[in-house]
């Protein structure tokens, strides 16, 4: 399984949906949470979902055992996989000004902006990847100044040099 994560606005969704032209089967965490209610609850103050981590590494297994593509999955929490299960971890980071940049042109409230910010200043989901899978496993990439296509590029390039295509 490849993971793909990073906070909102450094560009996993569209990576990842550009990398579906290389043959892969893509997840998008957030819709697969809603869709088969794997989720534990719904945090109004955050407007988003309490992720409910068994149900949702057992579907995600389940997905994989039942598919012949390379898996991606992509989205904020797809660092909590257990390490037994990934592959590698591509981490999308990017500079809060960008970053504040694109969250407000995604009509962002603010408080949901400068929450994402501090995470990215703290390199939080950074940090969680490396805690999860390792150094050998974790890929950061910084968008800040790349096109999607060349974000694109480099995981193509790292995944071709791990063997794992």
């Amino acid at each position: 399984m490849i993971i793909i994560c990073g906070t909102p606005g450094t560009g996993k969704t569209e990576v990842a949906n550009l990398l579906k032209r290389h043959g892969f089967k893509v997840i998008h965490l957030s819709n697969l949470v809603i869709r088969e209610k794997l989720y534990l609850k719904y945090d109004e103050e955050r407007d988003s979902y309490i992720i409910d981590e068994k149900k949702l590494i057992d579907k995600l297994i389940e997905i994989e055992k039942e598919t012949s593509e390379p898996l991606i999955v992509e989205g904020i929490g797809a660092e909590i996989i257990p390490n037994k299960f990934v592959d590698i971890c591509f981490v999308l980071i990017c500079e809060p000004k960008e970053l504040e940049k694109r969250l407000k042109s995604k009509g962002y409230p603010y408080t949901k902006i400068q929450e994402n910010l501090e995470a990215e200043r703290l390199s939080l989901i950074w940090g969680e990847a490396l805690d999860n899978y390792g150094r050998s496993k974790v890929v950061v990439i910084d968008t800040t100044d790349l096109t999607i296509d060349e974000v694109v590029e480099h995981i193509m390039k790292e995944i071709k040099k791990r063997g794992l295509l």
